[in-house]
């Protein structure tokens, strides 16, 4: 009953959330699953860890898919990149059991989150301006 009232909050505050409070979300959800599936591979919990991949690996795939390229001009284009070298980094690691790689992965998302945090703290970027976003991730599992 308790799991059902938390993901019932969860699920609104993602529906609530403006655009770059829900970025954040994903950012700290992508971290938290990076971290989980270190913690995995050093207590070979395999599946455990590959559960946690696939999910951080969708979220870094729906940050990559959102990007506006046309709006967006060079940062959405450097974004990618990036995005893109870390799916590459989580694949290396699932694959290799490279923590390292999970460690590179998870240094590039925590740069980018601070990045973010300073543009929601700045009432005077556009983007903050933008409400209701919605996105396909579970935040909750």
């Amino acid at each position: 009953m308790e799991t059902q009232k938390t993901d019932s909050y969860k699920k609104l505050q993602v529906e609530t959330a403006d655009q770059t409070s829900l970025i954040l979300m994903l950012y700290d959800r992508a971290i938290f699953l990076l971290d989980k599936a270190k913690n995995d591979i050093l207590e070979k919990q395999y599946e455990e860890k590959n559960n946690s991949l696939k999910k951080a690996t969708d979220i870094i795939f729906e940050l990559l898919t959102s990007l506006d390229k046309d709006k967006g001009g060079e940062i959405a284009v450097s974004l990618a990149r990036l995005y893109n070298f870390v799916i590459r980094e989580i694949t290396d690691a699932n694959a290799n059991l490279n923590t390292k790689a999970l460690d590179n992965a998870k240094r590039i998302l925590s740069e980018l989150r601070d990045s973010w945090v300073n543009i929601k703290n700045n009432p005077n970027t556009e983007i903050n301006n933008t409400n209701n976003t919605t996105t396909n991730i579970d935040l909750s599992g």
